[in-house]
């Protein structure tokens, strides 16, 4: 009876730690992910601005961005053409995920 019982808590406790360790995993994938995600969307944003900089009034805002695979990066509205001097454009950059999780940030940009 003893060494059942012990078998028993034996099997708990592994179990326990099994999923503990699992739970890690994903959390720490889920984190990785976000991360990289959060490094596109500024990354994008970045190249945005550095575009605007170049740029002349009513021209097209064309950013060099390598964008790594599984991710999309979306601009909106999608006419970004470079704003009148006098003026200043609100664009929405959104990137998703591999996983589906979305992130945006909306950028003023302005033409120097």
């Amino acid at each position: 009876m003893e060494i059942v019982l012990t078998v028993m808590i034996i099997g708990i406790t592994i179990t326990a730690l099994v999923s503990g360790l699992a739970s890690v995993a994903g959390a720490g994938n889920a984190h990785r992910v976000g991360v990289e995600s959060d490094t596109v969307l500024r990354n994008a944003s970045e190249a945005l601005k550095s575009a605007a900089r170049e740029c002349t009034a009513g021209a097209s805002l064309r950013t060099d961005l390598v964008v790594p695979a599984g991710f999309v990066v979306a601009f909106s509205p999608d006419d970004t053409s470079c704003p009148d001097v006098r003026d200043s454009r609100r664009i929405e950059v959104s990137v998703v995920a591999p996983g589906g999780v979305r992130q945006a940030i909306t950028v003023v940009v302005r033409t120097p």
